[in-house]
């Protein structure tokens, strides 16, 4: 039976893996081979206006309308169709597609769409001072590599073939430094998480990277085995490292008569007995855990409810770690009691929980950092203070007979 086949659905089952593996290639090359004509009918309907004749505004719009296409589906579309199909000059001459090597392998079936998308991008950014010449070997090399590799394997060396034929990229223009481009786009999810995606300037772009750099480094765990975070959730944790930090420094603009911080409405039933939602003020619902949590170290503001949740009374808004306390803590635990991760990146958490009866003073209190602190609210580490010494409690998970572990920074005492 050849690759090549019509094959019916009940021959199917019938065909061994390696001859249903042939046939789904030799499918796949042949709708890639109609795709490249369809592009070809494309490139056609564009050059002549047909859009237009057709009461379109344009051959986005047809194609959208035709192929009931999405913008950016039919943007695609007839972005590969003007730089992989033929055109035509003023005088009628024929011109070949601006990149020849690409239509020609498309033709062939060699290429996804992805690869197409992306060699096109590498290709297009070259700047103009590199030559023809160039050009072809580039993307020569790229249409080689997409032979053998997924689209995302040509980004790395789309960029090394950048790095060479142009070492020093672009030159910032006066525009870009009199007002540098910055962009951050802000999406948050049913589940509260905030999605989000944007490009910086150079300046801004490498002040970001200076400032996550530090936070992001590797931290080996108390008992010593290494940091299994992956890059992207180091840096991830960084950044919300950055954001306390610059939120407890007390120097951004006021808004509202406050400062930017984060607010958590929820009951004192919550608090007690672990039961219910909380709400942040932009209505994202919250675990009890991490509203325990968060009310570890915070400032409060009782009030009086009454029905439909409409305010009675306010009473004063305190702080629980006040300033005198978080000094004594800082000169016992030196920073995070766990980790040892700096002062300035920790809160100060209750052993007791202040809702369960526990005092605030430094006999129920201890240092955490945000990782640490969490890990104590959300897992089954468990942290106790006996006669000034801090202690963690591992899980049974990693010591069945859970035997405890001084703080870091009191090994020695």
């Amino acid at each position: 039976m050849a690759a090549g086949d019509d094959v019916t659905d009940p021959e199917l089952w019938m065909c061994k893996p390696r001859q249903l593996a042939d046939l789904l290639r030799a499918a796949e090359q042949d709708i890639r081979r109609r795709q490249a004509r369809a592009l070809d009918i494309v490139a056609a309907i564009h050059r002549n206006r047909v859009g237009k004749a057709l009461g379109h505004d344009n051959t986005m719009r047809l194609l959208q309308d035709n192929l009931l296409l999405s913008p950016t589906e039919a943007g695609r579309r007839l972005k590969r169709a003007l730089n992989l199909c033929s055109s035509q000059a003023l005088t009628g001459e024929t011109l070949a597609p601006k990149l020849g090597l690409v239509s020609e392998a498309m033709r062939r079936g060699e290429l996804a769409d992805s690869h197409i998308d992306t060699i096109m991008g590498i290709v297009n950014k070259l700047p103009a001072r590199v030559n023809i010449e160039e050009r072809e070997n580039a993307e020569a090399s790229l249409v080689e590599h997409a032979k053998h590799h997924p689209a995302r394997r040509l980004v790395e060396l789309g960029q090394r073939i950048h790095d060479h034929l142009d070492p020093d990229g672009p030159a910032p223009s006066e525009q870009e430094n009199e007002k540098p481009r910055r962009e951050l786009s802000l999406h948050t999810g049913r589940d509260g998480r905030l999605n989000f995606r944007g490009s910086f300037d150079g300046e801004t772009g490498t002040l970001l990277t200076e400032i996550l750099s530090p936070l992001a480094k590797p931290h080996p765990t108390q008992d010593g085995h290494r940091d299994e975070r992956s890059v992207s959730q180091r840096n991830g944790d960084a950044l919300a490292e950055a954001l306390n930090l610059v939120a407890d420094s007390g120097k951004l603009p006021v808004q509202g008569q406050e400062r930017p911080h984060l607010t958590i409405t929820l009951d004192w039933e919550l608090l007690r007995e672990r039961l219910g939602v909380a709400y942040a003020h932009t209505g994202i619902a919250i675990s009890p855990e991490s509203g325990r949590r968060l009310a570890c170290d915070a400032e409060i503001t009782p009030m009086l409810l009454g029905r439909n949740s409409v305010p009675l009374n306010v009473a004063r808004t305190e702080r629980l770690i006040p300033a005198h306390l978080r000094k004594a803590l800082i000169a016992r635990d030196k920073g995070c009691a766990k980790c040892g991760r700096p002062p300035r990146w920790c809160r100060g958490h209750h052993v007791t929980h202040w809702a369960d009866g526990g005092d605030t003073c430094l006999e129920n209190c201890v240092l955490l950092c945000d990782a640490c602190h969490r890990l104590i609210h959300h897992s089954d580490w468990e942290v106790r203070i006996i006669d000034g010494i801090v202690e963690f409690i591992p899980p049974a998970y990693r010591d069945p007979e859970r035997r405890p572990i001084r703080g870091i920074n009191q090994l020695a005492a």
